[in-house]
């Protein structure tokens, strides 16, 4: 007995495709392009491998995490893309001639991200589908964008998905007119940019500020560190965000007694973490359809954060012009997906499943992008990307997804054989999906089966060459529906199939 290898398996978080599922999958992703160009954005690509630090820039600790680096044994810090945006806008910056502004972009292809324990429905391998339209501010661009998202979802065959919408911008908003020192905040963003990727919301802020809290209450002649914890190295950590410019050669602690001197940490400070913290439980909060959180954002925030509360009223009235039905549409003013990366408004769209609904795709505005990585341009930009496998698993659930139809063309003879393939090569010049059947003389449905081709979900249509005494007659069946088996003409049979194709046959 010949001696036989062990089986090589795949990596863990990733798939094999075979045909009938990547059928689908190509077809949906070339359904999402489609709806995308015919909105105006082009299509572009962009490298899988990329150099680690146009991640770590600015993408969060959540993507940052989980970078797959590539080694290459020449101490080059590379790794494979964790998502799409980047890499566009690196494009953008880089791009000579400068594009042409609003510049409106799609793109799709694999991306990566190292999930030391994938769960279900999670993969180390992934792709994504999706636009970006950059040199675009305001509220205008930010409703294209998510109209463009709402409508392609369902063109793919996703009825009524929810839009979740929220506004880190808020947040943010808040910090900035809180009187915290600039760095304290950017420490702040930085640990609930942390917790969002791990899938809380805005609350896991009020981890954070209850251990400045703690300080602060220390007293003001205490050298001592803070009650942050036990390990040196997190607090010289913090602190290095809280403030780059003055730690020099001291460690944390040692300056965290001056600046408690400094701030009066006691009392001012103090005051202003109770009042973000009283925010932050607000809008953790502040969740439901959109008329019924403007009104009471109107009530709430308007001086605290005039700006987001326009932004998000001006986006609400936008979406409804562009027919998006308001009671699809959902403010979470607690949702912190993508905070640290986006700049104001973030979104997501959820499919309902029989199984409960399911995030699909999302984005939002990430203003400033292109400058962080060096570019001069205008800096503005919006976009979302689907995860296309995930979008795939979700329209199994909600419909028929069998794909485009295809149409099996036997010929019944040998004699019918040049004609049959000349036959399945002139439709598919025209567009259509033929597979023909390799073995001539079998003239009927029946006879496929048995003969081993059996007809499968993706045959629509069923074509004979030569079964009537005219060698070149044609005979047509539609797979699933009563009636026999008639005979056409070239040209009938071209229009059957362009019916088909449009879901429009009877």
């Amino acid at each position: 007995m010949p001696h036989t290898e062990t089986k090589i398996g795949l990596a863990r978080g990733t798939r094999d495709w075979l045909p009938a599922d990547f059928a689908r999958l190509t077809a949906l992703e070339e359904l999402l392009l489609d709806r995308f160009g015919r909105a105006g954005y082009a299509r572009l690509r962009t490298p899988v491998l990329e150099p680690s630090e146009l991640h770590e820039r600015k993408s969060g600790a959540g993507i940052v995490s989980k970078l797959l680096s590539v080694s290459n044994g020449h101490h080059d810090d590379l790794c494979l893309r964790p998502e799409l945006t980047a890499s566009i806008v690196r494009a953008y910056t880089a791009a000579e001639p400068a594009p042409g502004l609003p510049w409106r972009v799609s793109a799709s292809g694999p991306a990566f991200r190292h999930e030391k324990a994938p769960r279900e429905g999670q993969s180390r391998e992934f792709t994504q589908v999706g636009v970006e339209l950059i040199g675009a501010p305001g509220a205008m661009a930010d409703a294209e964008v998510i109209w463009l998202a709402d409508w392609s979802l369902r063109e793919a065959g996703v009825p009524r998905p929810v839009i979740r919408v929220g506004h880190v911008g808020l947040i943010l908003e808040v910090l900035d007119r809180s009187g915290l020192p600039p760095a304290a905040r950017v420490a702040l963003v930085e640990m609930l940019s942390e917790a969002a990727a791990e899938g809380r919301d805005v609350r896991s802020l009020e981890t954070a500020l209850q251990r400045l809290s703690d300080w602060a209450r220390t007293g003001l002649g205490d050298e001592a560190g803070p009650p942050i914890g036990t390990d040196d190295r997190g607090v010289d950590r913090l602190f290095r965000q809280l403030v780059p410019a003055v730690t020099g050669r001291r460690e944390g602690h040692e300056v965290l007694g001056r600046l408690r001197r400094k701030w009066d940490l006691a009392h001012s400070l103090q005051n202003v973490l109770d009042r973000i913290r009283g925010h932050i439980q607000e809008l953790a909060d502040l969740k439901g359809p959109a008329p019924v959180v403007l009104e009471r954002l109107e009530t709430w925030y308007r001086d605290l954060a005039p700006d987001s509360v326009a932004a998000l009223r001006s986006l609400v009235d936008l979406l409804r012009h562009h027919g998006v039905d308001s009671d699809r549409v959902e403010l979470d003013l607690g949702f912190g997906r993508g905070i640290g990366f986006y700049s104001r408004m973030i979104f997501e769209l959820v499919a309902p499943t029989s199984q409960g609904p399911v995030a699909v795709g999302g984005g939002g505005r990430y203003d400033g992008l292109a400058r962080i990585f060096g570019g001069d341009r205008d800096d503005h930009g919006v976009g979302f990307a689907f995860g296309l496998e995930r979008l795939a698993n979700v329209l199994t659930r909600t419909g028929d997804q069998t794909g485009p139809p295809v149409t099996l063309l036997v010929a019944a003879s040998a004699e019918s054989l040049p004609t049959a393939l000349g036959l399945a090569v002139a439709l598919r010049e025209d567009g259509h999906r033929v597979e023909t059947y390799l073995n001539a003389g079998r003239p009927n449905t029946k006879e496929v089966d048995v003969a081993g081709h059996s007809l499968e979900e993706r045959h629509r249509a069923f074509v004979v060459v030569g079964a009537m005494e005219d060698h070149e007659s044609i005979s047509l069946a539609e797979i699933g529906k009563e009636g026999p088996t008639r005979c056409v003409s070239r040209e009938e049979l071209t229009a059957f199939l362009r019916a088909l194709s449009a879901g429009k046959t009877q």
